[in-house]
């Protein structure tokens, strides 16, 4: 997992040129017109514009990934992201190939607070759950970036 401010992402030039191009998009990209919902972009590569309003965790899920990376680059609001590895947290949904999702359970022990310009990057071993109250409920836009390993 990796996370941090965008344009401090971007500028370190850290990352392999697969992540590095994508952390360009998301600089780049208008997605201020973008209507709520999937985008596709190309055969390995699509968002979705989510907008939702902060929930308490017991009523979130954590979930993980086999085919796509997660990028989540919030656009306004502040939301937690729990994350954990997923060897951590006990399945409660095996491996659904149609969703590329894996559900799971398991207690909260890292949270990160994520705020408009942020942006994190999950890998297949990264467990997550987005969507938590921080500070206060409040309305989150944000883009995840779905890019195919």
């Amino acid at each position: 997992m990796i996370i941090g401010r965008l344009n401090d992402l971007v500028e370190s030039k850290a990352f392999t040129e697969k992540l590095q191009s994508k952390l360009l998009f998301l600089k780049e990209a208008d997605f201020s017109q973008a209507p709520a919902g999937r985008h596709e972009i190309s055969e390995d590569l699509f968002f979705f514009l989510n907008e939702y309003e902060t929930k308490e965790s017991e009523d979130c899920f954590w979930e993980a990934h086999q085919k796509y990376l997660d990028f989540h680059y919030i656009l306004e609001g502040k939301e937690n992201i729990a994350v954990d590895h997923f060897e951590n947290q006990r399945i409660i949904e095996t491996y659904n190939e149609e969703k590329d999702a894996i559900f799971f359970e398991g207690d909260v022990h890292s949270m990160m607070t994520m705020n408009p310009g942020d942006v994190m990057i999950c890998f297949p071993e990264d467990s997550h759950m987005a969507g938590i109250i921080a500070e206060k409920k409040q309305k989150v836009r944000k883009v995840v970036l779905k890019v195919k390993i």
